[in-house]
């Protein structure tokens, strides 16, 4: 239970912070790399030489606060990555993710890495690079006591989901099927934060948690979970931008980065499916490959 812990105290800071400015949220930076010259200049960045990079740090194991309030993950590792390409200074903000597209607009940070899913919809208000593939999965108690295997077994459960998103959007989708089907709906249970749907979930208030594999695999390796139903719904992720010069010079970063076997590295070890389409600003539609 030691990772549910350091989540929770990712969420207590989450609410800090949205009760507050934008100074009152948790940051971190990386050293600020020497000897080259920035790839994105002042005018399309809120601070000069720096990478201000927003995310939302309740998913263990891609972007969560450590037993320091230390903001890591795999999304920071590579927001660290990016910036040290563009020869410029990553801070991260730990903001909550109802904040990110508003604040992304209004020029308050350069780029989203929070795990955003990519739609055509959303291409439509910021700038978006796919990069990373994630299905939603559902958490169960060990043991899986109510023995969920499929997304039929779903019917009639009550699962949780943090903060209405992809997964809402995908069990109200599984919703319809079911109704079709004569079958019951699942009751869809939404929280603050991750954390606070497995705590829901330990104590039995619901039978699942819904969130991408990465997540019920972290937990799955305490012992207290498992993952029980994996793969609905696949879909790109992407990094958001309000500008088109970041959006660019990070895209030709990711190709870098694609190219030097950094993001297979990175995506193996925190157990992720890489995006096999261009890395490049999209607006259209995209599949999940």
């Amino acid at each position: 239970m030691r990772r549910l812990l350091i989540a929770a105290s990712a969420a207590l800071l989450l609410t800090v912070a949205a009760c507050g400015s934008e100074d009152s949220s948790s940051t971190s930076a990386a050293a600020s790399p020497t000897g080259c010259t920035p790839k994105v200049g002042k005018a399309d960045l809120v601070k000069a030489g720096t990478l201000t990079i927003s995310t939302n740090a309740t998913l263990p194991p891609m972007q969560y606060l450590d037993s320091s309030n230390k903001i890591i993950g795999m999304r920071i590792d590579l927001g660290d990555e990016i910036a040290k390409l563009l020869c410029l200074t990553p801070k991260v903000v730990n903001i909550p993710f109802d904040a990110q597209i508003p604040g992304v607009q209004s020029g308050r940070w350069d780029m989203i890495d929070t795990g955003m899913f990519y739609t055509p919809e959303r291409a439509q208000t910021i700038k978006l690079v796919p990069y990373e593939i994630q299905g939603v999965a559902v958490s169960v108690a060990k043991g899986n006591p109510k023995k969920i295997t499929s997304e039929d077994d779903l019917s009639g459960r009550a699962i949780a989901v943090e903060a209405p998103g992809y997964e809402f959007d995908t069990l109200t989708a599984l919703n319809k099927e079911l109704e079709a089907a004569g079958k019951k709906q699942v009751t869809i249970r939404s929280f603050t934060t991750t954390a606070d749907a497995y705590q829901a979930l330990a104590a039995g208030q619901v039978e699942g948690v819904a969130i991408v594999e990465a997540v019920t695999s972290y937990y799955q390796k305490d012992g207290a979970f498992e993952t029980a139903v994996k793969g609905i719904n696949p879909a790109p992720l992407a990094l958001g931008f309000g500008k088109d010069k970041p959006a660019e010079a990070v895209a030709q970063a990711l190709n870098t980065l694609r190219a030097n076997g950094y993001l297979a590295a990175l995506f193996k070890k925190y157990g992720v499916t890489a995006y096999s389409g261009a890395l490049k600003v999209t607006t259209g539609a995209v599949g999940a490959k």
